[in-house]
């Protein structure tokens, strides 16, 4: 640790032109990346250490620079390492949407769908596109946790069946730009305007799978009226070509799988013990795998009610 605070000073220290800052950490988060908030005299940074995984600091800057030309709120980037180790962002302060806000709820979720909707106008002839094999991938370790809550064989062969006809149904959705964990810890609200952060997975893949993420966040529960509202309003702002309640089965087979990747995802973190202030969110997202089940008609749900 010491190390990798004398590393980050000298390189801070030639970037700022000073040798008096202080550094705060900032919340932890999935990713092996590391954030502080730089101090100085005069101005306040945050400092990004990816010294865990290099290869996410292009795909950062890479986003960053397509979403600012589509028109995307996110913060500036005022200098990189030559090894891409360390970056320097602007600081939007503290106030991300998961902690609340003084905002009504259709507020937060008309803006957020607005930047959602720029995304969508991403120059995407370059970006990675979702596959079959990497969206099956992505609820792989969710097999795992079902053999550890005591899934039969019978009920483990009914979990791959579900799983196969998710990722076909995701793969018959509209591709777009997409952000791929698009929810409120990843908005924040900066001089009345809402910043997106965390877009280094951006790619192109179902329409359904950031439209989930923020209308149906585990920490949020919306009336179908609000939800309903807000889908239309995007639909048409977005000159989308479908309707809202074709859009909302799209949606709810989203939910499904996305939930289902992430408790798997979350299941092997808490056994490596990273992460475990979060092991309250495990209930709440098999809770979403079942409400997106329930809604499809999915015979699978019951299995799901079994673990909740």
């Amino acid at each position: 640790m010491k190390k990798n605070l004398i590393e980050i000073t000298d390189w801070l220290s030639s970037v700022v032109g000073t040798t008096t800052f202080n550094l705060e950490s900032l919340r932890e988060e999935a990713s092996n990346r590391k954030y502080f908030r730089v101090l100085t005299d005069n101005s306040s940074y945050v400092l990004v250490d990816n010294s865990d995984n290099k290869a996410q600091a292009a795909n950062f800057l890479y986003a960053s620079k397509l979403l600012k030309n589509s028109s995307v709120n996110v913060p500036e980037t005022f200098a990189f390492s030559e090894d891409l180790r360390f970056m320097l962002l602007q600081d939007l302060g503290d106030n991300t949407l998961d902690l609340g806000s003084q905002i009504k709820e259709d507020e937060i979720l008309k803006m957020a769908l607005k930047q959602l909707g720029l995304i969508y106008f991403c120059d995407q002839d370059i970006l990675k596109s979702s596959s079959r094999e990497s969206l099956l991938m992505q609820t792989k370790a969710f097999i795992e946790f079902c053999n550890e809550q005591g899934c039969s064989a019978e009920q483990i062969k009914e979990v791959e069946l579900l799983r196969e006809e998710l990722v076909d149904a995701l793969l018959s959705q509209q591709f777009l730009p997409m952000h791929n964990d698009f929810e409120r810890r990843n908005l924040m609200l900066y001089q009345d305007e809402i910043f997106v952060i965390d877009f280094q997975d951006l790619n192109v893949g179902p329409i359904g799978i950031d439209l989930a993420s923020i209308l149906f966040e585990h920490n949020f529960d919306y009336s179908e009226e609000l939800i309903e509202e807000v889908l239309a309003e995007h639909i048409k702002n977005s000159g989308l070509q479908t309707h809202t309640h074709e859009l909302m089965e799209q949606i709810m087979v989203a939910l499904s799988h996305r939930s289902m990747r992430v408790v798997g995802t979350f299941n092997r973190y808490f056994k490596e013990g990273k992460l475990l202030n979060r092991k309250q969110d495990l209930q709440k997202f098999l809770s979403r795998i079942s409400k997106g089940l329930r809604y499809l008609k999915k015979p699978q749900n019951e299995i799901i009610e079994k673990m909740i």
